[in-house]
């Protein structure tokens, strides 16, 4: 008996191709899911750096504003201080010859008054053209530091969206911002406009009021009262002054010193008989407002008279410049305006 080998070839193959393909596909899913996951999560990042560098940017604008506003309120108190010294110094110019009168039959005291008043001549000669040269050169500073405030906030709209994009093309250029993500920067640069408000105008009485309560306490007020016969009301003395910022566009500076007795010589109110000494000084457009300087009009009107005449007027100093601050509604809130990153590949779109 004979028998017969046959060979079975080509079974496994039609069982190994499809199993093939499934493998590559699975393979080829993991790997395209792998990207997506990686991409989206690039995205993230992108996004998140972005907003931050937005941010970033936002909060040194806010800064770079504040810091320029404290600067100018500072300015102003340097200039309130030199118009206070130029009138202060008028001042002495008249008091120190009614001193040296009074001391003339005093030895050694009468030589020492002189001297002293004609050194404060000279000295006054050359303070007061100096301290207005003061005053001009710190009122531009402060222009410029109000331009400076103002571009850096204004440019801020166009810049944040300019960093937000660059940032993302840095760390990927695949992504770009969306329709709806450029969409929400300007939203965005809407609310920025609405934070803060410039304030000019009449409305500079915000900052006004700044000014006046950052006043050291010569410039603010200059005051005192002398009474020579041991508290007696028959004789008294009222040095009153002060310097004020009138209208946002003057500084203006009154000492004055006068001789108070009472109404009926011995008896009645105190009232202001002799105006002894006075000084006044100012600086900017004008004004015919009289403030307060330390209650001399009040309590010194007669040599508050003559110290006003006596002012003469310059034109150095600009006025109070408009300043960037926190717009009316935001100033209950103090929240700045959010910023939202959009971003897409286009290949996966």
């Amino acid at each position: 008996m004979s028998r017969v080998i046959r060979h079975e070839r080509g079974q496994a193959l039609v069982f190994l191709l499809p199993l093939l393909g499934v493998l590559a596909a699975s393979a080829w899913w993991t790997f395209e899911v792998g990207q997506a996951v990686t991409d989206k999560q690039r995205l993230r990042d992108a996004a998140d750096a972005a907003a931050l560098s937005a941010a970033v940017w936002q909060a040194r604008t806010l800064n770079f504003t504040s810091t320029m506003n404290r600067a100018i309120i500072a300015n102003e108190a340097v200039i309130a201080q030199s118009v206070s010294m130029r009138s202060w110094s008028a001042y002495m110019g008249r008091m120190l010859p009614g001193a040296a009168a009074i001391t003339a039959y005093v030895p050694y005291l009468n030589a020492a008054t002189s001297t002293l008043q004609r050194w404060w001549m000279a000295f006054d000669r050359s303070l007061q053209p100096s301290l207005v040269a003061l005053e001009a050169t710190t009122g531009g500073v402060e222009r410029d530091l109000a331009m400076a405030a103002r571009v850096m906030h204004t440019g801020a709209a166009l810049v944040v969206p300019q960093v937000v994009h660059e940032t993302v093309a840095a760390i990927d250029p695949r992504f770009d911002v969306s329709a709806g993500g450029d969409a929400m920067l300007v939203a965005w640069a809407a609310d920025w406009g609405r934070f803060a408000s410039f304030y000019g105008g009449s409305w500079r009485w915000r900052q006004q009021d700044v000014v006046h309560r950052s006043l050291d306490g010569f410039t603010a007020q200059r005051n005192f009262t002398l009474s020579p016969l041991l508290g007696s009301r028959l004789l008294r003395f009222e040095k009153r002054a002060g310097t004020e910022l009138l209208d946002f566009e003057t500084w203006r500076a009154i000492d004055t010193l006068s001789l108070h007795q009472p109404r009926y010589v011995i008896f009645g109110s105190l009232r202001e008989r002799v105006p002894l000494a006075w000084g006044g000084a100012d600086d900017g457009v004008g004004s015919v407002r009289r403030g307060e300087h330390g209650g001399a009009w009040r309590r010194n009107p007669r040599s508050s008279r003559a110290a006003e005449i006596s002012i003469h007027r310059q034109r150095a100093w600009l006025g109070l410049p408009s300043m960037y601050d926190l717009s009316v509604a935001q100033r209950a809130q103090f929240d700045p305006p959010r910023i939202f990153v959009r971003l897409r590949l286009p290949e996966a779109s």
